[in-house]
């Protein structure tokens, strides 16, 4: 009997532990179901509208706009050098000086012509005022007088010839003053105390640091929209942290085999610190896109219909097919597709489809 009895009692407490455990697993199991989110978990922006500018970048150099090479223009021997490497000079201030006796000497020898005809001239207006009253009187005869007045302007003449002489040897002894053309700085020199130098012999090289040109390569494929009158920004490396702002000056289409590249001709006034020669990163504005619509780069996601991005309504995604423009800076362009005022997802976009439910949680 008691064994009967405690086969019933085991009974009914195992039933009671398997009735509790399944109770657990049910609480357990409806907790876990609400606690499952409702959707994909989202975030979402809305698209914002900027005058969109697209910048072309380029590295070049800058070379100074007047790089004037001094030769000289007479022929002397070099008696002194007032310039150097590395000098700064005004304009007009004399770089080398030439001997100049020789352009002295023929100077005098003009000027003492001119004063032998001076003289001459004198007396042949005597002598032509002598005639003519003379032939008044009929005591000479016209053809005297018409040959002494032709004297007296071949004699003129002479003076203006003589006169021209003068000039010439002033031009050729100021020119044994060799003087700077600009206000700049000697790049280059090539004489030296007690050479003797030709006309056209090459003897400085002066560069102007303060107005520069900067050239910068781009592809020939853009040729169609670099042009004069763009927004350009420059930045050197020989002066890190000052950046110009100016304008193209000049478009140069000319494509080589050997580069396949046209030029950007900048003229900048130099801000301090850059030199001639250096290199040069540019920016130019190659194009303008007035309320241009932007979303998240991370919005945009590839789909089997094209590129796509997720429009949130109520709790529900919807595919939008778009036509993207540029990208930069972590934000795409949107050229169609949109109108600007949608809940477009940003993080979670690429695991979602067509009418899939979300839930948004903030970013």
């Amino acid at each position: 009997m008691r064994i009967r009895y405690s086969r019933r009692l085991g009974a009914i407490l195992a039933g009671g532990v398997w009735l509790h455990a399944g109770l657990s697993v049910a609480a357990a199991a409806k907790n876990d179901a609400a606690a499952e989110p409702k959707g994909v978990a989202v975030t979402v922006t809305t698209p914002k509208r900027i005058d969109l500018e697209i910048w072309q970048p380029a590295v070049g150099y800058l070379e100074a706009r007047s790089a004037p090479r001094i030769a000289a223009e007479v022929a002397g021997r070099v008696i002194a050098v007032q310039a150097d490497v590395g000098d700064k000079v005004k304009k007009g201030v004399t770089l080398a000086t030439l001997d100049s006796e020789d352009a002295r000497l023929s100077k005098q020898a003009a000027e003492a012509d001119v004063s032998r005809i001076d003289a001459l001239i004198r007396a042949q207006r005597l002598t032509v005022k002598r005639l003519r009253a003379l032939v008044k009187e009929r005591s000479a005869k016209q053809s005297a007088l018409d040959d002494a007045v032709a004297q007296l302007a071949a004699r003129r003449a002479e003076r203006m010839s003589a006169m021209v002489r003068v000039q010439e040897a002033e031009r050729r002894l100021a020119k044994t003053a060799i003087r700077s053309p600009i206000d700049g700085r000697v790049d280059a020199r090539q004489v030296s105390v007690g050479d003797y130098v030709a006309p056209g012999t090459l003897l400085f090289r002066l560069i102007d640091p303060a107005r520069l040109r900067a050239r910068l390569p781009y592809p020939e494929s853009l040729i169609g929209r670099l042009r004069p009158g763009e927004a350009v920004r420059l930045e050197s490396p020989s002066a890190p942290g000052r950046e110009v702002n100016a304008v193209v000056s000049e478009v140069r289409p000319s494509v080589t085999a050997g580069s396949r590249a046209v030029q950007v001709i900048v003229n900048v006034t130099n801000p301090g610190g850059w030199r001639p020669d250096a290199s040069v990163s540019g920016r130019v504005r190659v194009a303008r896109h007035k309320g241009a619509l932007l979303v998240p780069e991370t919005s945009v996601v590839p789909r089997p219909t094209g590129m796509v991005v997720y429009v949130v309504e109520g709790s529900v995604a919807h595919q939008r097919v778009v036509r993207k423009g540029i990208t930069r800076d972590g934000e795409t362009e949107i050229r169609e597709g949109l109108k600007g005022d949608e809940r477009v997802v940003v993080d979670g976009a690429g695991f979602l489809t067509e009418g899939a439910t979300v839930e948004v949680k903030r970013p």
